[in-house]
C-alpha cells in the first residue's frame, strides 16, 4: 500500500506541476535522494521515489520511479523527462514528504546539473493528540462591532451564533465605493493578557505533511492583528496577508495570584486568515485553525481523533 502510494502521490505531483509543453525536449535526469529526519541524521530502509515528466500531444505523462534508500539514507534515480521532476519519501512512524525540482540546462549527455542530491526531511510521528481543529469559510456577521469566535464551539459567540467564550475578537471596517475602489480593514484580538499570535512564515506546498513548530513557543506572543485589503482606481488589490502566513496562537491564558502567567491552550493556524469584503455585505472569511485543549504546548495533531467529530467535509481537516 505505502509502494503504491508514494506512486501516485508524485505522478499527481508532477503532472498538476507545469503547464503542458513547457518543457520540450526528452534528455536524461540523474538525481540522488538524500533521506534526512529533523536532526540530519540519515534514515535508512525509507521508501523514496521520482516521476519523471514527459509532455505528450497537449498533456504530460508521468513515469514514476521507487526504492528504499541505503544506510546512508540515499537512492539514486535516472530517467527521460522534460526538465521536471516531483520526488518525495514514504516511511512508517514518519510524515511523508514531497517536493519537486526543475533542472536549468541541458548538456551533452542529459539535463544539469548531472546527478544533484536532493534532501528530503522527514518528520518523525511522536504525540499526535486529539485536538478541535476545523476549516472555517463563512461570513462576519457585522461591521464596525467587535464580535467573538469560540474556537472549542467552533461557531461565533451568542447572538451571531453557539459560541460562549470569545477566543478571538474580530471588528470589521469597510468603505467600498466600487469595486475599483474600496479599503477595508480586520482586527483581530485576544481576550486575555497573555494570549495572542505567533506569525511563522513557512512554504506549505512542499516538505513535510506535518507542518510548522512542534510545540509551541513559551513567549513572543502578540495581542492583536490587522489584515487590510485596498484597492485603488487604476491598481491591483492589495492584500496583507500572504500564502506563506500561519500562525500559533495562545487563548485562554490563566494567571497566579500575583499576575503572572499560569498555563493557556495553544494552538495553530495553518495558512492566512483571509477575508473579502467584496464577497458579502459584511466579509466572508476564511482560515483553518487547530486547538490543543489539554494545556500543553504539543501542536502535532491526530487527524483521527478530531474533536469536533463529524464535520461536514468542506470544514473537515486531514492534515496534522
Amino acid at each position: 500500500m505505502k509502494r503504491y502510494l508514494i506512486l501516485t502521490v508524485l505522478s499527481f505531483m508532477a503532472i498538476n506541476a507545469l503547464p503542458p509543453g513547457a518543457h520540450a525536449l526528452f534528455k536524461t535526469a540523474k538525481v540522488t535522494l538524500v533521506v534526512v529526519d529533523e536532526d540530519g541524521i540519515p534514515i535508512e530502509g525509507v521508501n523514496a521515489g521520482v516521476g519523471f515528466e514527459k509532455n505528450k500531444d497537449w498533456s504530460t505523462e508521468v513515469t514514476p520511479q521507487d526504492k528504499y534508500t541505503d544506510g546512508e539514507g540515499e537512492a539514486t534515480f535516472s530517467g527521460q523527462c522534460n526538465g521536471h521532476i516531483a520526488y518525495g519519501a514514504e516511511k512508517e512512524d514518519y510524515y511523508p514528504s514531497y517536493y519537486d525540482y526543475d533542472f536549468k540546462d541541458i548538456g551533452a549527455f542529459g539535463w544539469k546539473p548531472w546527478n544533484p542530491e536532493l534532501k528530503i526531511v522527514m518528520r518523525k510521528i511522536k504525540n499526535p493528540l486529539p485536538m478541535y481543529a476545523k476549516k472555517i469559510d463563512g461570513e462576519i456577521p457585522v461591521i464596525e462591532e467587535r464580535v467573538g469566535f469560540d474556537l472549542i464551539k467552533g461557531d461565533w459567540v451568542v447572538p451571531y451564533g453557539q459560541g460562549v467564550n470569545s477566543d478571538l475578537i474580530f471588528f470589521l471596517e469597510k468603505d467600498v465605493k466600487s469595486k475599483n475602489d474600496m479599503k477595508s480593514s480586520l482586527e483581530i484580538k485576544f481576550v486575555n493578557k497573555y494570549d495572542g499570535f505567533i506569525l511563522v512564515k513557512e512554504n506549505r506546498q512542499y516538505g513535510s505533511e506535518f507542518k510548522l513548530l512542534r510545540n509551541a513557543p513559551n513567549d513572543g506572543y502578540v495581542n492583536s492583528l490587522i489584515l487590510t485589503v485596498l484597492r485603488e482606481p487604476g491598481k491591483w488589490f492589495e492584500e496583507s496577508f500572504k500564502e506563506d502566513d500561519n500562525y500559533i496562537i495562545r487563548v485562554r491564558s490563566e494567571i497566579d495570584g500575583e499576575g503572572n502567567f499560569k498555563k493557556g491552550m495553544y494552538g495553530k493556524i495553518i495558512g492566512p486568515i483571509k477575508f473579502a469584503p467584496l464577497r458579502s455585505k459584511t466579509a466572508a472569511i476564511e482560515f483553518k485553525y487547530y486547538l490543543n485543549p489539554d494545556f500543553t504546548r504539543n501542536l502535532e495533531f491526530d487527524p483521527k481523533r478530531n474533536l469536533f467529530g463529524n464535520l461536514p467535509d468542506l470544514e473537515r481537516v486531514t492534515e496534522p
